[in-house]
């Protein structure tokens, strides 16, 4: 199972990074991102720039057993 969600979850991660204009268009600006991230930053961009390498480390570890703690 893990061995064909994880590259789906890469590969989603990936897409939120390329894609972060249409991400945040279609959900919107994030204050906090907006207050704490700014310079130099770009605020909600690089928002969602981190949540898609935090999901992609996430998926690596769950792909080579390292979440094995987790009942996954």
């Amino acid at each position: 199972m893990r061995y064909i969600l994880g590259p789906l979850l890469i590969v989603a991660a990936v897409a939120m990074m390329k894609y972060t204009v249409k991400v945040t268009s279609f959900t919107g600006k994030v204050d906090f991102a907006e207050r704490y991230l700014t310079y130099p930053l770009a605020g909600t961009y690089s928002l969602w720039r981190i949540v898609g390498v935090g999901i992609m480390i996430l998926a690596l570890m769950w792909i080579f057993g390292f979440l094995n703690f987790l009942p996954i």
